[in-house]
């Protein structure tokens, strides 16, 4: 696997336009990942929920008493 050092040295060495495609690719990733890993959390959620480990709460007072009751 490549160094980040060796990587960043050869993004730097690219044009102007090739960095600017890299970027591009790179937002896209970064969305995808954080795409990816919100799915993975409302998974783990639904879970937590199904298995009675997670509540949910309708109004503030509600939630205030519970953290209060912890």
């Amino acid at each position: 696997m490549p160094r980040f050092i060796d990587i960043v040295e050869n993004v730097t060495s690219l044009s102007l336009e090739e960095m600017e495609e890299v970027e591009k690719i790179l937002h896209q990733s970064i969305i995808q990942a954080k795409r990816h890993q919100i799915l993975q959390n409302k998974k783990e959620s639904e879970a937590l929920f199904s298995e009675k480990k997670l509540k949910f709460y309708d109004n503030s007072s509600d939630l205030l008493n519970a953290l209060n009751e912890e």
